[in-house]
């Protein structure tokens, strides 16, 4: 733990004594982040009469687990913050708002990943499919489909069988097998069916309390819990040799040696692969056995995954615990993701997305296996509509998720696609505001201590029981894919032709395999391909090829902006090329760096000829000019162009094409 954490983390634990003094809606800095068109980033939050100040932090690459310095402190009455030191089109940086007193202590917390003009993703990660083996006859179709559409998608799939009645100490043998022969590179797994569940823990008043409170003589929801963190801790301890609790309520909770669940109620480790189960056996309420349940899931998937699913880009918070902090993991996200008159918290969780559809929702209330008061039931999920994709519920009991019609699994069985115990601990999945999946932020909150606020619920951080319920490779927008790609090789090109994408979209890419890389790069680099068809003259590569094309659209959420690029059709070509093999690309530089209007290119080195073109951030070319006679300077006039952040493509005889960024400023 870093100085910056401890520090902190003192600060929070004095800070969590008010908790039942207060609302979540108080707890949370509701901070979003609008990318402006100069390149900087600005941080807003709800304006206040506050008389201390709001202290900021940043970490600029999500391999850091370090706070750092405060970057700068505001005024309490000031309500924004402008960084100027953001690199467009780079890595996007994180921010920490502080909500800091007269008495130097923390009374709220806010967490932004913003990025303006973020690149699109093209590598995924590795992943397991660990497929319930009773539905390998049953789903193939769908089975197949979804690895077709993961693999579009820049995921590197492995599959994996597993029956019911095996041991998930085999199951993960198994798992960690294909880990390791992928040498590491599996970063996700995807749990579909009912795979084996293990069962950790000693939840009891003389241990660790189980998260939602009920302790011996108060529900005595004691004992060991389902945990399929254990699938995804790939180097932890666990054993099944000490713990010895059977104060439960039903030998499902019991923990004895050598029963086969594991002792642990901390997660012993950091869990490296992100999980997402969907598991729908055991829901009698809908009326269809799990199968089908199951194959209805995957339908709606594969329409959300391809842009045919729509919804509406607001947010609902039903929160019935006024004195807690639970639904503080919603105001966190849901400020992240949407402006602030599209999240609403006075409005009833059934009622409004049984009319209306709204893309994440929050509930909270006391709990049973099956019910929440204030929101609703299994059956209510059973009997009714819902109009919502992602959803979070938190109450009692229903984290405990491996039982008949378990409230967190019911929304599955309906129209949602991921939900999770939201709150106890803290989740943190504002990542996917800016095209983050959601295993992402089911990682993270799964491993989180101190780095961000858990929220000081029942010890709950770290435990066994944090479990993301759906597939964990969704993301909060998809772009319909375009279709039909065909490569043929001709006059010493490649030609490619596509259907084009339904939907909004601001272009095209392409992108060819790299087999030496076992990786895709761009070819089309710095600009978008605006019809259904393209010549790649760069390659030089004869014999086998493999090309892709995918649909990119700029995004903008409460986060700033990124490019979004949908799955791609992939096409194989035989490719000839007489041809001498491109040279190096032309290294050249482009100042002043930001520029009023007058822009210089350097080359290295003087060319005979060079074709220069500029795109704006959508893509679209706004200049272009042609140097005949032999330079290594190029100066452009720019006055005319907007303010904003342009890319500068150069194309140079007997060179590779070239790009590079700049920022128009100071019109």
């Amino acid at each position: 733990m870093n100085k910056f954490q401890l520090s902190f983390f003192l600060l929070l634990s004095g800070f969590a004594l008010q908790v039942q003094a207060q609302v979540a809606k108080t707890q949370v800095v509701r901070a979003g982040a609008r990318a402006n068109t100069d390149g900087t980033i600005t941080l807003y939050w709800p304006q206040e009469n506050y008389t201390g100040t709001w202290q900021i932090y940043r970490r600029n690459t999500q391999q850091s687990d370090d706070w750092g310095n405060v970057v700068t402190t505001v005024p309490g009455n000031q309500a924004s913050w402008t960084d100027i030191s953001v690199n467009p089109g780079g890595e996007a940086p994180e921010y920490l708002i502080a909500k800091i007193n007269t008495a130097n202590q923390s009374e709220a917390l806010g967490y932004v990943y913003a990025g303006n003009n973020i690149p699109e993703v093209l590598h995924m990660g590795g992943l397991i499919l660990l497929v319930d083996s009773s539905y390998l006859t049953a789903l193939r179709s769908e089975i197949d489909r979804l690895v077709n559409q993961l693999r579009s998608e820049g995921w590197m799939v492995s599959r994996l069988a597993a029956g019911r009645k095996e041991s998930p100490a085999a199951v993960k043998a198994r798992i960690k097998a294909e880990y390791n022969r992928r040498g590491g590179n599996v970063s996700t797994l995807y749990v579909l069916g009912h795979v084996p569940v293990p069962y950790s823990g000693d939840y009891s008043g003389q241990n660790i309390p189980p998260p939602d409170g009920h302790s011996e003589g108060a529900g005595n929801h004691t004992g060991a819990w389902p945990a399929d963190c254990y699938y995804g801790d790939l180097d932890g301890e666990w054993f099944d040799s000490e713990v010895t609790r059977t104060t439960g309520s039903g030998t499902r909770l019991h923990n004895i040696p050598g029963d086969g669940k594991f002792d642990q109620t901390k997660i012993p480790g950091d869990v490296e692969l992100e999980i997402g189960r969907v598991d729908l056996f055991d829901m009698p309420a809908f009326s269809r056995n799990d199968t089908l349940l199951v194959k209805k899931y995957l339908n709606r998937s594969h329409l959300w995954r391809t842009g045919k699913l729509s919804t509406v880009e607001r947010a609902l918070i039903d929160n019935n615990f006024g004195s807690l902090n639970l639904a503080s993991t919603g105001y966190h996200n849901f400020a992240t993701m949407f402006p602030p008159d599209s999240i609403w918290d006075n409005r009833d969780y059934f009622t409004e997305q049984k009319a209306k559809p709204y893309l994440w929702s929050y509930g909270c209330g006391a709990g049973s296996y099956t019910s929440c008061s204030g929101v609703g039931n299994t059956n209510n999920f059973a009997a009714d509509s819902l109009q919502n994709i992602f959803t979070i519920l938190a109450g009692s009991y229903f984290g405990d998720w491996d039982v008949s019609n378990n409230l967190l699994r019911a929304p599955l069985a309906n129209s949602a696609l991921a939900c999770f115990w939201g709150g106890i601990p803290k989740w943190y999945v504002h990542h996917m505001a800016l095209g983050k999946h959601i295993g992402y932020g089911a990682r993270l909150s799964m491993n989180n201590n101190t780095f961000y606020f858990n929220g000081q619920f029942n010890f709950s951080h770290k435990g066994i029981h944090i479990a993301l319920m759906g597939d964990p490779t969704l993301r909060q927008r998809h772009v319909a894919p375009p279709s039909n790609l065909i490569a043929a090789s001709t006059n010493n090109r490649v030609l490619l032709t596509w259907t084009a994408a339904d939907g909004d979209i601001d272009g095209y890419a392409v992108y060819r395999y790299d087999s030496a890389r076992n990786s895709y790069f761009r070819v089309n680099k710095g600009y978008l391909i605006q019809g259904t068809s393209f010549y790649d003259s760069s390659n030089y590569l004869q014999g086998r090829n493999l090309y892709s094309v995918r649909a990119l659209r700029l995004e903008t959420t409460n986060s700033g902006t990124w490019w979004n690029a949908s799955g791609g059709p992939m096409a194989a070509v035989n490719h000839t090329n007489s041809l001498t093999p491109a040279f190096a690309p032309a290294n050249f530089s482009v100042f002043p760096n930001p520029t009023r209007g007058q822009l210089q290119l350097q080359l290295d080195e003087a060319v005979q000829q060079a074709h220069v073109r500029i795109f704006d951030m959508n893509g679209r070319q706004v200049l272009e000019r042609t140097f005949s006679a032999s330079t290594s300077t190029m100066e452009l006039q720019l006055g005319h162009l907007t303010d904003g952040v342009y890319t500068v493509q150069l194309e140079a005889r007997g060179k590779a094409p070239a790009a590079g960024r700049f920022v128009k400023a100071g019109n």
